[in-house]
């Protein structure tokens, strides 16, 4: 169910620069931040929003530029500008510090975040993403063959990227596993596929590079990835741990690029430690 049906959630929307954000706010307690990866709209969380209200935190889910109920400009888009859409987002609503989790492009954005505005980011969770170049690993390139294809509903590419997605033992324990995840990605559940969105999308990431900069980052972090990514390579959490100062690294065995859906606790159970760690190192009084 989407905002407009659900009266525990609110959507709002901000302009920056002329370029109209949107996002949901959802619940009371500590605010979480959740971005999502290339092409995807906020909805695509599924049902981890809810999670979150059930464990006393507050969501704030929004629709990058070029998604969903956003403004979809034509390219070229930065990874910067995104970083700062975000932190536009989390300013409107009065939700920093937050702890800000990102999946994929997700995380990229979540980086830039922490980088440019270290005031807003009460903790990260960096879920199956990468520094990018020179230090990261390349992603694999049949993505971005597929994904086109899938977007416009070819069902043998939209079973191509589903295999891509998880490890090969959950699609055979679960053949139902992404069928949520496919009625979200329909034409009904929400504001269809816009392409100039993507390309922008797409074109800051090929560019995304934060590996000189990561120790910088001084808040909680959890990089979190699973073990058989066959989209971006499980070494690029290994290096992003390594270059983020303290941050713990969560491997998890049998899962990939899509490990929410393999193993839909474990990004709750990261929120969770960020926020320990979080309270643990506060300020008395904060």
């Amino acid at each position: 169910m989407g905002a407009e049906g659900n009266p525990e959630v609110a959507r709002r929307t901000v302009d920056r620069g002329g370029t109209r954000l949107s996002y949901e706010i959802r619940g009371q307690g500590p605010s979480v931040v959740l971005v999502q990866g290339l092409g995807l709209p906020g909805r695509m969380w599924l049902e981890l929003p809810r999670s979150l209200l059930k464990g006393g935190f507050s969501a704030v889910v929004p629709d990058n530029r070029g998604t969903g109920h956003s403004a979809a400009p034509w390219p070229p888009y930065t990874m910067a500008q995104l970083g700062d859409d975000l932190g536009a987002v989390i300013r409107d609503c009065g939700a920093g510090p937050a702890i800000v989790v990102g999946l994929s492009l997700g995380g990229m954005i979540a980086q830039h975040l922490a980088l440019r505005h270290p005031q807003l980011v009460r903790g990260l969770v960096l879920a199956a993403t990468s520094c990018g170049l020179p230090h990261g690993k390349l992603p694999n390139p049949r993505l971005m063959v597929l994904l086109p294809r899938a977007l416009r509903g070819d069902h043998c590419a939209i079973e191509s990227v589903h295999r891509l997605l998880v490890h090969p033992s959950s699609l055979a324990a679960n053949p139902r596993l992404f069928e949520l995840w496919d009625r979200q990605m329909g034409p009904t559940a929400g504001p269809t596929v816009r392409w100039q969105g993507i390309a922008g999308q797409l074109g800051a990431h090929t560019l995304h590079s934060t590996g000189f900069r990561l120790g910088r980052i001084r808040c909680p972090t959890v990089v979190i990835t699973g073990e058989d990514d066959q989209i971006l390579p499980a070494a690029n959490s290994r290096i992003l741990a390594a270059r983020i100062p303290d941050a713990e690294l969560i491997m998890l065995p049998k899962a990939g690029h899509a490990f929410p859906l393999e193993r839909p606790g474990a990004l709750l159970d990261a929120i969770r430690r960020v926020h320990a760690r979080a309270a643990s190192t506060a300020p008395a009084g904060a």
